[in-house]
């Protein structure tokens, strides 16, 4: 007997097949939802197929489901959540503060009042003793007029409007939030209506919630899987509008919407994203949305041309997450055009290719909100498998704008040689102190830092950037995702595993800055329900990492492990963590000069290297031929004869010592941090395509 078909009201469930007008779907579940999969689309990929230039390869690459996304999806998530969290809490205690005010500009008011009228009697006893004229006053020069007092010329008129709004007066109320009825002022100032319509946004609001709501915007949608997830996975109320370009992809999110039962608050639009999101940030348009809380660009390649839409679309404080899938422009040098064309920088040759790309992504969203007077705080930023996700929290602040030239930096890199690098800001911002003490920051251009060549084995340098300089994380948001882990069903968040491990080591990267170090001791007094932020002026001069074993092929050595030199970095009282970006690096804040000598100290002490294995004028005979040992013999050039011999390098001046066991991290957990390839033929997968 064949199986029964459920419908679009039946309960979703995984693996079971829904018709629908006469077609058969699928059920795939990824979280909280179910999204329909339509017969003979793809969730996976052949990557074959581009190479035979035929209809059914282009049909090959059209994939409906990626699961590779998932990790991307399961950190917007629990990145979404722990800012909603954070911000309706900023919503909760703003109204509760003007509701505060409020009743105290009304107390004050009654006690003027009060006031007026003692004074008022007082005067008209005094005038019928003959001392002081009474409510009869000489008015336009006759005598014996009689008007009312509130309505004189001097604030009359002013204290009987306020006098009708202490007393209830309906048709001299002005606005919500200064009537009398506080539980309505709450309602107002939590859930921010932005239009008339509580539900033109994504479901029926109502507007007497107590609860306070997030606005979200999922800009390209496409299947509404993320919609999906976000209005079934968060604890607090959310309007989602999932809006896509193709009618074919709105109606599967319909189709989708209503299978999961979320009608009351995912609202398919279909849209151009930018059409959308100007609509949403400029008032007066017939069909205005609103300002959202969140926006998700989540698109195919770059999400630059969408930075300035949602930049404006997006309310003051709100989050902007982005991902751009396009590393072979953003983390790489082989189109530099492309890149400054469309990021307005230029990356970095290297291993730290990947960290130049994130804060080449961050230099564009920064500079673009900048032309609005907008400034950006990332939150999170990570290089995760072949793309890059930015969660940044922005505000409306001219003054917090001026900070982005001091923390934009060019970088001056020796890509060709020894792989050294040193940062330059293009701009500095300098704390003054005024005539009363009063401190206040002066902007000045920066001073030339960089050099032709390398002052370490005298290699051409190359330039890089410009791009952000800032921290690339807040402690406060990371620690907020990572607290979530442990209550997480780990079949909803398959993923959480590695959630954790990258968040970790991100969370380490943190380590080397001072000024995020001092804010944690600031807000160490107990865990808080806000998420503080970091000072806008915060620069990071310890940006990117180092390979030991990328440095060990320079000098020709036996490459040292990670522990040792970690060991020998923090003997030297430096901080020596890692980088969610790549596995075996190391970041610290210690200078090259000092990495250079570890290095050295390593060869004489630990990895003595030979003779024959320089050549003149090379990057690794420029760094140990200052300190090699040339009394016996000169060794300016390496000696041809001396096959088998080896240099006999002078001790360094530095205490080094390479102690393995404090240079081990402890990591009881065993994260993890650096994903393996799951499958065959892993990677991204082309575009989905719509109809012919």
């Amino acid at each position: 007997m064949a199986e029964e078909l459920a419908t679009l009201k039946s309960p979703p469930k995984e693996g079971q097949l829904v018709e629908h007008q006469g077609t058969t779907y699928t059920t795939i579940k990824e979280g909280l939802a179910h999204i329909l999969v339509p017969p003979g689309a793809r969730t996976s990929v052949d990557p074959q197929a581009k190479r035979q230039p035929t209809e059914e390869a282009d049909q090959a690459q059209n994939v409906f489901y990626n699961p590779i996304q998932q990790f991307n999806r399961d950190l917007s998530v629990l990145a979404i959540r722990a800012f909603g969290e954070d911000f309706c809490e900023r919503r909760r205690q703003k109204a509760e503060k003007k509701i505060e005010f409020n009743k105290k500009r009304k107390e004050k008011k009654k006690h003027s009042k009060e006031t007026a009228h003692v004074v008022d009697g007082e005067e008209s006893v005094a005038g019928a003793n003959g001392r002081h004229a009474g409510p009869e006053t000489a008015v336009n020069g006759q005598e014996g007029a009689v008007t009312d007092p509130q309505q004189q010329e001097n604030g009359g008129l002013k204290r009987k409007a306020e006098d009708d709004l202490l007393e209830g007066n309906e048709a001299k109320r002005p606005k919500v939030h200064e009537t009398e009825d506080v539980a309505a002022a709450t309602d107002a100032m939590v859930n921010e209506p932005t239009n008339a319509s509580a539900t033109t946004n994504g479901g029926s609001e109502s507007k007497k919630s107590n609860t306070p709501t997030l606005r979200i915007l999922d800009a390209l949608s496409a299947t509404g899987l993320r919609a999906l997830r976000y209005a079934q996975e968060f604890p607090f109320h959310t309007t989602i509008t999932a809006n896509d370009l193709l009618p074919t992809a709105t109606e599967a999110i319909r189709m989708n919407v209503e299978h999961n039962r979320l009608k009351d608050k995912i609202t398919p639009v279909t849209s151009n994203a930018l059409a959308h999101m100007y609509n949403a940030a400029f008032a007066g348009a017939p069909h205005d949305y609103g300002k959202y809380d969140v926006i998700d660009l989540d698109p195919y390649g770059t999400a630059v041309p969408f930075l300035e839409a949602a930049l404006l679309a997006v309310n003051d404080g709100g989050l902007l997450c982005v991902t751009c899938t396009d590393a072979g422009v953003w983390a790489s040098c082989g189109y530099v055009e492309k890149t400054f064309s469309l990021y307005g920088g230029i990356s970095t040759k290297g291993p730290h290719s990947h960290e130049a790309g994130l804060r080449i992504i961050l230099h564009s969203i920064a500079t673009t909100a900048a032309k609005h007077s907008i400034s950006i705080e990332p939150l999170l930023s990570m290089s995760i498998d072949f793309y890059a996700r930015v969660f940044v929290r922005v505000r409306k602040s001219a003054a917090d704008v001026k900070m982005l030239a001091g923390k934009t930096m060019l970088v001056h890199q020796c890509d060709s040689g020894c792989g050294a690098w040193t940062t330059q800001t293009i701009a500095r911002n300098v704390i003054q102190t005024g005539k009363k003490d009063t401190q206040f920051f002066k902007h000045s251009p920066a001073q030339t830092t960089g050099s032709i060549y390398c002052p370490h084995c005298n290699s051409k340098t190359h330039v890089a950037g410009p791009m952000w300089g800032g921290q690339l994380h807040n402690p406060f948001f990371i620690s907020r995702i990572l607290s979530y882990l442990p209550d997480l069903d780990p079949t909803t968040y398959a993923t959480a595993s590695r959630v954790e491990g990258m968040l970790t080591s991100a969370l380490d990267e943190l380590e080397v800055l001072d000024s995020v170090t001092d804010a944690k001791q600031a807000n160490a007094t107990g865990p808080s329900a806000l998420i503080p932020a970091l000072k806008p002026e915060t620069y990071d001069p310890h940006p990117f990492f180092f390979i030991p074993s990328a440095l060990s092929k320079v000098v020709h050595c036996q490459a040292p492990s990670e522990s040792a030199i970690k060991g020998a970095l923090r003997h030297a009282g430096y901080v020596a963590t890692r980088s969610h970006t790549k596995p075996g690096c190391i970041k610290t804040q210690a200078p090259w000069d000092v990495i250079w000598d570890i290095m050295r100290e390593w060869i004489r002490q630990k990895a003595p290297v030979k003779k024959t294995s320089f050549k003149p004028n090379t990057a690794g005979w420029n760094i140990i031929r200052d300190h090699i040992n040339t009394d016996e013999e000169d060794q300016s050039m390496v000696d041809n004869d001396g096959k088998g011999e080896r240099y006999e390098f002078l001790p360094s001046e530095r205490m080094i010592e390479f102690d393995e066991k404090l240079g081990k991290d402890k990591d009881p957990k065993r994260l993890l941090r650096y994903q393996l390839n799951p499958r065959a033929n892993w990677g991204p997968m082309a575009r989905a395509k719509g109809p012919a």
